[in-house]
């Protein structure tokens, strides 16, 4: 009775055990359900913070950007009225000069004029190396000679260079060719390679537009050589401007997104050197007229000889002066943090390429660099730019050689398919690759294949068992027991021969079947190894064409020319 009741019991305790089960799962799902609706709208709360977050982001952006630039307009502000309150009486007195100039062209200016300006000029600036420039010329256009030799002197105390080339510009305005030739060669003997000012390039324009005389023309290009070989006795001088020259030639090459050697990036060490070499070949045509551009740049029209001496004049009294020019190169950095929209990486990497333009000194070296690179900055005449190129020709070429030679096209490379690895240059090695390549999977494989025996240990054991006992059987005269066996074992070993001899097979198709795709893959990349070197062939006449341009110019084409003018090499690393 006991035992019914306990029977009864553990049935119906197992019924509400099962029910509760039942319920217990019911609530699980529901509880799963709700976690997963609550999963679902953390998700959107996740999607929708991370919105915000992006906004934000945005936001954040947009508003320090905003402030960088509200920042830089600011800043050119402030310079501008620093420029303004300490530098702009120097834009005065350079004014005073020019108007001087005209007004005596056309004997307008009154004696008494000329000695206010004069005058004024002293009180108003007296620091400038201009002013008492200025009154020396004034002195002079009035005959006062003394005042006009001790402003001399105290116009050389504050800057003897730019005093110099100064009155050698103006005597040769005036025609006086010895004096002025006199101021030349003692404005050229102060100077340093190592360490020139931008208004050198004021010398090089009055020799391309025919401004100095031929005696004049022969002691600038005297000095250039000299300046040549001095700074090729420090190579550094030399590897500055290759570098120059390297970037602004890398500045042509464009990136052809149609380039796609899907082989040769999956299965070689090279892909990335060949699209680079790629890309640099493609784009040399784009190097050519680049570099031709320059030399075909029309000059402006033909003006008089006094106009030409005043636009040199110009430049150089509206040179900026060197305590000038940190605020000058600050304004140019704001500038272009506003044109970047208050990216200042931008805006610094742009001021990169121009920064040489605010230097206060240089090397000569880098001076024609600059007229060349820079030369929306130093503003030389166009033959000066063109004349600057062709003295700078070997660095150019030295760069562009440099280019091309880090992009060698004669790549070893080395093709990787699964275990397998050789070399190929041009794919010209093709049989021998395929041979090799055939040789390795045989190698790998023969172990796997051949390495077990189509009569293997298991068909050994059932042989000499099944004949034992066959033996055995004969000896105890069931003769039918023992061939039973005997059919049996031959059976067996057949059954298992086949299995080997199909499994060996198999292993034989799939190795065949490797080699199919494994050549495929091979012949694939050989391939592209040849479309690459065609392509590379094909910039292989502008490569040519680049060198002869370059060897082609000759500065001497860009020195207008004048009656018995004697040719003057210019030596150095850069001359012809």
């Amino acid at each position: 009775m006991a035992s019914n009741e306990a029977l009864v019991l553990s049935a119906a305790n197992l019924e509400t055990i099962e029910n509760n089960i039942g319920t217990l799962a019911k609530n699980l799902g529901d509880v799963n359900f709700n976690v997963s609706e609550v999963d679902g709208k953390v998700n959107s709360v996740t999607e929708s913070v991370k919105t915000i977050e992006d906004e934000i982001k945005n936001f954040m952006v947009e508003i320090r950007g905003s402030t960088i630039v509200s920042n830089a307009k600011q800043s050119i502000t402030m310079d501008q009225d620093e420029i303004n309150k300490q530098y702009g009486h120097y834009d005065s007195v350079r004014r005073k000069i020019n108007g001087i100039f005209q007004a005596t062209d056309i004997n307008s200016v009154k004696k008494s004029t000329i000695e206010n300006i004069s005058e004024q000029v002293i009180i108003d600036t007296p620091n400038y190396w201009l002013a008492p420039a200025l009154v020396s010329l004034c002195a002079w256009l009035t005959d006062n000679k003394d005042l006009a030799n001790r402003a001399l002197k105290e116009a050389m105390n504050r800057d003897d260079e730019k005093t110099s080339l100064l009155f050698c510009l103006i005597h040769l305005r005036a025609g006086r060719n010895e004096t002025s030739l006199r101021w030349l060669r003692r404005y050229l003997d102060m100077q340093d390679p190592t360490k020139m000012e931008n208004k050198t390039v004021t010398i090089l324009d009055a020799i391309t537009n025919g401004t100095f005389s031929n005696e004049a023309k022969e002691m600038i290009l005297q000095k250039i050589n000299q300046w040549s070989k001095e700074l090729d006795t420090q190579p550094s001088y030399s590897e500055i401007q290759v570098d120059r020259w390297s970037t602004y030639l890398n500045s042509f090459i464009e990136n052809d997104e149609s380039l796609n050697f899907y082989y040769l990036s999956k299965y070689t060490n090279q892909h990335e050197n060949i699209l680079k070499i790629l890309n640099f070949s493609k784009s040399e045509k784009n190097i050519l007229n680049g570099l031709k551009d320059i030399i075909k740049e029309e000059k402006g029209p033909n003006i008089s000889k006094s106009q030409e001496i005043d636009k040199i004049i110009n430049m150089l009294v509206f040179n900026y002066e060197n305590d000038e020019l940190d605020l000058r190169k600050d304004i140019a950095k704001n500038r272009l943090i506003i044109e970047e929209n208050g990216n200042v990486t931008k805006a610094m990497e742009r001021f990169k390429e121009t920064e040489f333009a605010y230097q206060s000194s240089t090397d000569f070296y880098s001076i024609l660099s600059n007229i060349v690179l820079e030369y929306k900055n130093v503003k030389p005449t166009v033959n000066t730019r063109k004349l600057s190129m062709a003295l700078e020709k070997e660095f150019i070429k030295e760069a562009y050689l440099k280019t091309t030679n880090q992009l060698n096209d004669n790549l070893n490379i080395e093709i990787k398919i699964n275990n397998w690895t050789n070399n190929t240059i041009d794919g010209s090695n093709e049989r021998e690759l395929i041979q090799d390549l055939n040789n390795f999977i045989d190698n790998e494989t023969n172990n796997d294949i051949y390495g077990t025996g189509l009569f293997d240990t298991k068909m050994l054991l059932i042989t000499m068992g099944g004949l034992l006992l066959a033996s055995i059987s004969f000896i105890l005269s069931q003769v039918m027991i023992g061939l039973l066996l005997i059919v049996a074992v031959l059976i067996a070993d057949g059954y298992l021969f086949y299995v080997n001899y199909s499994a060996r097979e198999t292993k034989i198709k799939k190795r065949e079947e490797r080699k199919n795709y494994e050549r495929a893959v091979l012949y694939n990349i050989i391939a592209e190894v040849v479309d690459y070197k065609f392509m590379y062939k094909e910039s292989t006449d502008t490569h040519k064409a680049i060198i002869n341009f370059l060897d082609s110019l000759d500065y001497h084409n860009y020195i207008k020319a004048t009656d018995n003018n004697r040719n003057i090499q210019v030596g150095g690393s850069n001359g012809q």
